[in-house]
């Protein structure tokens, strides 16, 4: 399984900072075919776009939710959670209702949507993180949110993960921060490294990425990758990893 991380950003990341970083908004691609949440700044990192067959969207928010940015992409299924899929509307686009805990397939990918912790404007809205197998292969998506849910480790349940990608959104050393109840800091990314590790559900060696990075919660990249060790991964826009 190809992993193209097209954007790395939290919702924050509005162009270039004050230090010439610049994140485009989280967003990536499995196999050149299989988007997760789009939005039109990571438009120009979509090598062919015609290669995009299904779109997973987590969850309603803007800076993973654009409805302009998908219709260009079309046509193509995309898939949301039942709560609000059927907002989504456009010429070519085919959308699939998701379930939590049924699994369907989507391309030559099985995907099992769970709920997140998380939450949007939409108060009848369910947020959605997800497992992906694809050749045997097994990524745990899980951003955005906060922790893993008990029904969300259920789900899990004995299922061997080769990779996981995690909200990283409030980095190290902020202590109080608000976001704390929807959003992860890098100990609680550790925690349930070790969790998910210790309990046999993360292979040895298995990578953990670090996606949707607060553009005033983090360092600029050169820094983080520097702080950041095994199996921890700093993802940053275009990056590229095989599983």
């Amino acid at each position: 399984m190809h992993i193209r991380f097209l954007g790395t950003g939290a919702a924050d990341w509005a162009g270039p900072d004050e230090r010439g970083e610049y994140r485009r908004l989280t967003s990536t691609l499995l196999d050149g075919c299989l988007l997760i949440d789009v939005s039109k700044t990571v438009l120009d990192q979509i090598n062919d776009p015609t290669k995009i067959t299904d779109v997973l969207f987590t969850h309603s928010h803007a800076d993973h939710f654009d409805p302009a940015a998908l219709r260009t992409l079309a046509p193509c299924r995309v898939y949301a959670h039942e709560s609000w899929c059927n907002e989504i509307a456009g010429e070519g686009l085919s959308v699939v209702p998701l379930k939590i805990g049924e699994r369907v397939a989507a391309g030559n990918f099985t995907v099992l949507p769970m709920p997140s912790n998380h939450s949007t404007e939409r108060a009848y809205e369910t947020t959605l993180h997800y497992l992906i197998e694809k050749d045997r292969k097994t990524l745990l998506y899980a951003t955005d949110g906060a922790w893993l849910l008990n029904a969300e480790h259920r789900l899990i349940g004995k299922t061997v993960l080769d990779a996981a990608v995690f909200d990283a959104t409030i980095g190290d050393g902020h202590p109080g921060d608000y976001r704390v109840f929807e959003h992860n800091s890098l100990d609680m990314v550790r925690l349930m490294e070790k969790t998910l590790r210790a309990t046999g559900r993360l292979i040895p060696g298995a990578p953990v990425f670090l996606t949707h990075l607060a553009r005033t919660l983090h360092p600029d990249q050169k820094t983080l990758q520097a702080q950041i060790k095994k199996p921890f991964v700093a993802c940053f826009d275009g990056m590229e990893a095989e599983i």
